[in-house]
Parts: structure tokens; C-alpha cells; sequence
């Protein structure tokens, strides 16, 4: 009797190790998965990227490429007429376009890779979990670009999506035309510009990770990137100054966004700082 409850207990704890081994293995295959240090999942955090970068870069080459042709063709024609008011079917059809432009190089290559992975938009931390700290820290990070607006007078005036070329027009058209060409204006200048380097820090995390808070891969990707696209857009810092801050501006609203898992300052900086001073 004693032989065999020894062989009992033994058979048991051999049992026992066997169970502990592979919930450890399960575990670490999906910590693995998470960090993005498993194989698979690496390369698919590669091919998300290659998808977000290669749709924005075709959206911005064949902008590109028809506001020169629209350039050449106006020198070439000579000046003509006055261009007259336009209509408010006319107004919406112009912001639609250019929302379109502006969602093909933001808000497009996100929107297939989401839908792809059948990862949500909520998912990404679009949540009202400690907005009250996520705000107030995505605010501390524009400080700095702030008092150099400041220092420089280039602080005039405050208004909502005031830097997108529609926005007065849209304004001044009235109701009805007013509510849908802003709602159509904060979709693509505010929601999926700033979203967009939200997915883009998380890709970029997941393939190299850092231990440490405030020390983030993905964040540093989205303030080069954000400058990179200016830059090929025309709209690069006019100083090394500006270019630092608006680094600062992308860098700090993703390590926020980390630190806090909510990512609603990323949106609500394009909301009510980058493209409302002038």
C-alpha cells in the first residue's frame, strides 16, 4: 500500500509539473503574441505598417502629381474671370473632396488594416476610462509648442479647423451647409489625423517594445513620420524649433495615450490645438 501511494504521489506531481509546463507555455506564447515577439505576429505588425505607409504614400503621390497638372494648366491658360460665389452644393462638394484626400493619406490604410485584423477603432482605447488625466497631459505636451507660437506672434486668433483652407467658406455658407461641410471637416482633420498615429505607435510597440513609460518606439515613429509628411506635403517647420515641438506635440500624445490607455487627447489635440491656432 505504501509502494503504491508513493507511485501515486509521484505519478501526481508528474501530472502536476505536465499542467503547470504548459499553462507556462500557453502563457508565454501569448505574452509573445501581445508584445508582438511571436514570428507570426511580427510579421503581420510588418505587413500592417507596409499597408498604412504604401496607401498614404499613393494618396499623397497622386495628389501631388494633380496639383501640379491643376498649376501647369492654370499658367498655361492665362488669367480668366473672376472665380464668383459659390453655391452651397458646390462648397460641400469641394470639402468633400478635399476630406477625401485628406482621409486617403490618415484615415484609409488604418481603416483596411482594422478591418482586415477585425480590430476596432474602440479597441485602440477610444474610451472615457481617465480622459480627465489623458486630456490634461496631451494639453502639457503642447505647451512648448505653445510658448513658442507665442514668442514668435503667431498666436492671432482662435477657431475650430481654422488652418483647413474650407473652413471659413463652409462658416459663412450657413445652415445646413455649415453643420455638414464641419462635421465632414472634423472627421478627416480632426478624428483620423490624429487617429491614425494611434495605430500607426501601436504597430510599431508591438514589434519593439520598451519597458519603460515615458521611453516609447511608437511614439517616436509618429513624430517622424508626422514631420516627413508635412515635409512632402509643403508643410514643413519653418525651424528647427517648430519641427522640435511638433515632435513634442506627436511624442507626448502617444506616450499619454500609453500611459493611460485612453487615446482620445491624440484626436482632441487636431480638435482643438494644431488646427485651430493661427
Amino acid at each position: 500500500m505504501n509502494a503504491a501511494g508513493r507511485d501515486g504521489a509521484a505519478g501526481g506531481a508528474e501530472l502536476g509539473m505536465e499542467q503547470r509546463t504548459g499553462e507556462q507555455k500557453v502563457r508565454k506564447e501569448t505574452a509573445g503574441w501581445k508584445s508582438g515577439s511571436g514570428r507570426g505576429d511580427r510579421r503581420r505588425n510588418w505587413v500592417d505598417l507596409c499597408i498604412i505607409l504604401l496607401t498614404s504614400g499613393v494618396v499623397i503621390a497622386a495628389y501631388l502629381a494633380v496639383m501640379g497638372g491643376m498649376s501647369q494648366s492654370g499658367s498655361s491658360g492665362g488669367s480668366g474671370g473672376g472665380a464668383g460665389e459659390v453655391s452651397g452644393g458646390s462648397l460641400l462638394l469641394q470639402t468633400l473632396l478635399g476630406a477625401l484626400t485628406e482621409y486617403g493619406v490618415f484615415g484609409l490604410g488604418i481603416t483596411i488594416v482594422c478591418a482586415v485584423r477585425r480590430e476596432s477603432f474602440r479597441s485602440f482605447g477610444l474610451k472615457w476610462e481617465k480622459l480627465g488625466v489623458t486630456v490634461l497631459l496631451s494639453a502639457l505636451a503642447c505647451a512648448p509648442a505653445f510658448v513658442s507660437m507665442l514668442f514668435r506672434n503667431e498666436v492671432h486668433s482662435y477657431l475650430l479647423f481654422q488652418t483647413v483652407n474650407f473652413t471659413k467658406q463652409v462658416l459663412e455658407a450657413g445652415f445646413p451647409v455649415s453643420l455638414v461641410g464641419m462635421v465632414i471637416i472634423a472627421v478627416s482633420w480632426g478624428f483620423f489625423e490624429g487617429f491614425s498615429y494611434v495605430v500607426i505607435a501601436e504597430r510599431v510597440n508591438r514589434l519593439f517594445p520598451v519597458r519603460r513609460v515615458w521611453l516609447n518606439a511608437g511614439a517616436a515613429a509618429g513624430g517622424a513620420i508626422c514631420l516627413v509628411v508635412h515635409a512632402v506635403l509643403g508643410l514643413a517647420p519653418e525651424t528647427f524649433v517648430v519641427g522640435l515641438c511638433d515632435f513634442i506635440i506627436i511624442y507626448g500624445m502617444l506616450a499619454v495615450r500609453d500611459y493611460t490607455g485612453n487615446a482620445w487627447g491624440c484626436v482632441l489635440i487636431y480638435f482643438f490645438f494644431w488646427n485651430a491656432l493661427v
